[in-house]
């Protein structure tokens, strides 16, 4: 079980991507599952990118800040953890304002971790996404390295 969750242990260099082309959010999740199918973090693709469809249909994951925090809790993970993009060009995503979304923050999460820690995480991550100054640190980010770097130093976890 994951009660105390450091940001850096659940993100690593390698699912961090800046300047994806992607059309919609459909791109971007498989986009960023093919991240965590290549580090062995989950262990179906089509079976993962399904179970996060799922969980966006009972409700908006996007932000009106331009972010949004898919997840899904999976039998497909092998190992609760995140991947991230920002897109080269904003994508729709439900959001309460219908703004389009550009950076996006999936969490891949095993069943038997669906625990507080997976709460406290994505609360984290969720309090750093509502400060505009990081929110724009993050946008501007110009390397994937400097994305990691933002994302770890901002979350506070």
């Amino acid at each position: 079980m994951l009660d105390k969750v450091v940001i850096s242990d659940i993100l690593s260099r390698s699912c961090v991507v800046t300047d994806l082309m992607a059309t919609n959010k459909v791109e971007v999740i498989e986009h960023l599952s093919t991240l965590l199918l290549a580090e062995n973090i989950i262990n179906d693709k089509s079976g993962f990118v399904h179970d996060v469809l799922a969980r966006e249909e009972l409700g908006p994951t996007g932000f009106d800040n331009q972010v949004a925090i898919p997840h899904g809790k999976s039998s497909t993970v092998n190992e609760t953890r995140m991947a991230v993009a920002r897109l080269r060009d904003p994508v729709d995503w439900e959001t309460e304002e219908e703004v389009a979304v550009r950076l996006v923050i999936l969490f891949a999460v095993r069943n038997a971790d669906s625990s507080i820690g997976h709460i406290k995480v994505l609360a984290s991550v969720s309090v750093a996404l509502g400060d505009d100054e990081v929110v724009e640190q993050l946008m501007q980010a110009e390397t994937s390295e400097a994305l990691y770097r933002l994302i770890v130093n901002n979350t506070g976890v």
